[in-house]
């Protein structure tokens, strides 16, 4: 499938891609994330001869992200609520807490957009060096290194921050 066709597809792709990953499970946000996930992947196999059904791609696509997703969620144990319920944090601590989540998020956004989406795929989507390299096309020691940049980079502004 060239670019241009892939284009006028494209709406109704993400549109086939955002209903799987519903039908499986996914919330509307998550939906949403998946169905972009799905275009991505799509577009990175618009030139693969194997592609005569992008439809039928799109849905399994969107299928198994969604299903990979709802997998990964940890379950709460009983324990574990019963513990925080009992020693809940004050107002303070939350305040504190959510201060310093948002500036670790901005510094996650602020790295380059390479180390950004290997630092992601990594940690959030927990996949390996191996599978990063092949989804973004770069050599496996190029995921290790610009990984451990990002980390280097991150632990580095947690310390001077903590310095202050």
């Amino acid at each position: 499938m060239n670019t241009d066709a892939f284009e006028q597809q494209a709406s109704r792709l993400r549109a086939l891609a955002l209903k799987a990953s519903a039908q499986a499970g996914a919330d509307a946000d998550t939906a949403q994330d998946i169905a972009q996930e799905t275009m991505i992947r799509l577009w990175q196999m618009r030139d693969d001869p194997r592609l005569c059904n992008p439809d039928g791609y799109a849905a399994t696509i969107a299928r198994h992200l969604t299903l990979n997703h709802l997998r990964r969620k940890q379950p709460i144990h009983i324990d574990e609520r019963h513990t925080s319920a009992q020693t809940s944090p004050s107002p303070l601590d939350i305040m504190v807490q959510s201060e310093e989540e948002q500036w670790l998020r901005q510094r996650i956004r602020d790295l380059p957009p390479t180390q950004h989406t290997i630092l992601h795929m990594r940690q959030v989507e927990l996949r390996t060096n191996a599978q990063i390299a092949a989804f973004l096309g770069i050599k496996e020691t190029s995921v290790s290194t610009l990984l451990s940049k990002a980390r280097r980079q991150l632990l580095e502004q947690i310390r001077q921050q903590r310095e202050r």
